[in-house]
């Protein structure tokens, strides 16, 4: 089955994007096999980070590693990795297969549910020493809290992102992610500006069964170096270190992080580009800031998703650039803003920024002549459909 194939019968499922464990917690046991010993990374901003970062303070230390993020940026085989390499083609298929013969609720199950299933089996196939996943929404009813404890769980950050669905509090949006806690875990949690809110958590996460609560701060005795982007960046590599240091316990390396490669997280994917997913006012604001400190005013792309605040990121956007491309995005389930949307959600001292072109095509590359014309790097920035849209358009080029 060609992957676009694959693909589109996965988006096209019934369920799409639906909070609840019933249908998976029916599954999952019975393809369930083997015990892997999981880290299980939920947060608002800074997962992808910690996962990546987790992943390669194991696989340094010897240990063989399962990875499972969300979304992807390009392939869908990006979710899911054994050692730092991504599932293949045939073996998502043969997977699949093997579900879809072995689940009888099978058709009801969402395409998330199924990529989470198709993931565990993977790592058990190889035989994974420890697996690392990436809550995909929220936490409590996410698919991967079907995983049963113990476990380590780190909870990078909270802030107010997907209010429609997980609450439009602080308090709300916490006992959504504090909701991957069992009885037994190890618990990470990333420390915020509020030492009340921080201890309210932990309190949380205790009375859940937690039989350690810890943030990101080292032993002393721990050399932690690094040439990180941004606090946030180093806090949540922090996080995993600590995390690995509490798990693993005997003899843990501390590896060099030089090598460690944190896709579209600041990374120039040319000497004059600059790509970076962050799509919510914390994540925007953070960027920001990092933008300010390391490359001044800057030329940059937009595009967003319609539930996001366009008018706050635009807003922050806004101090870092003159010149603000915008382009429209197509996702599943009509979840992208259009160009349009986003220049009527401008803030008027920022929409005298924006420029568009005829089509999204001639933006991008309008974006990048201007930028180059100009001695000016380029940021792709708003959502992982904006990196994905800018280098796909970039290599059609070629």
């Amino acid at each position: 089955m060609p992957q676009d194939d694959f693909l589109k019968q996965l988006y096209q499922r019934r369920g799409g994007i639906k909070l609840g464990l019933g249908r998976v917690a029916d599954a999952f046991p019975v393809i369930f096999e083997k015990n892997i010993q999981v880290y299980h990374v939920a947060g608002t901003n800074g997962k992808g980070t910690t996962v990546y970062a987790l992943d390669h303070i194991l696989r340094s230390n010897g240990l063989k590693t399962g990875r499972f993020v969300s979304p992807h940026l390009f392939r869908y085989n990006e979710r899911i990795a054994v050692d730092g390499v991504d599932i293949s083609d045939s073996q998502v298929r043969e997977i699949y297969r093997y579900l879809e013969k072995k689940i009888s609720s099978f058709e009801e199950l969402s395409f998330f549910e199924i990529t989470f299933l198709i993931a565990w089996k993977y790592f058990e196939i190889n035989g994974c020493d420890r697996a690392v996943f990436e809550v995909g929404l929220g936490g409590r009813l996410d698919a991967t809290n079907v995983i049963e404890g113990p476990k380590t769980d780190i909870i990078t950050s909270i802030g107010l992102d997907h209010t429609h669905i997980l609450g439009d509090t602080l308090e709300k949006i916490a006992l959504e992610k504090l909701g991957i806690v069992k009885n037994g875990d190890a618990v990470l949690l990333g420390s915020s500006k509020d030492a009340a809110f921080d201890k309210w958590m932990a309190e949380i996460a205790v009375s859940k069964g937690a039989n350690r609560v810890e943030d990101e701060k080292l032993p002393e005795n721990i050399e932690f170096y690094g040439d990180f982007t941004s606090p946030e960046q180093e806090k949540n590599i922090k996080l995993a270190l600590k995390a690995a240091l509490l798990t693993e316990k005997n003899g843990l390396k501390i590896p060099g992080f030089g090598t460690l490669r944190l896709p579209a997280r600041f990374e120039f994917i040319e000497p004059d580009i600059v790509a970076d997913v962050a799509h919510n006012p914390p994540a925007i604001a953070s960027l920001v800031e990092t933008v300010k400190k390391r490359l001044g005013k800057v030329v940059v792309l937009y595009g967003a998703m319609k539930d996001k605040d366009i008018t706050q990121v635009l807003d922050y956007i806004g101090e870092i650039s003159d010149d603000i491309f915008v382009v429209s995005l197509e996702a599943d389930n009509d979840r992208g803003a259009k160009a349009g949307d986003i220049i009527e959600r401008a803030s008027s001292a920022v929409s005298k920024k924006i420029r568009f072109c005829e089509n999204d095509e001639t933006t991008v590359r309008e974006a990048l002549s201007f930028a180059r014309r100009n001695g000016m790097k380029l940021l792709v920035t708003g959502s992982f459909h904006t990196v994905e849209k800018f280098v796909n358009l970039m290599n059609a080029r070629v």
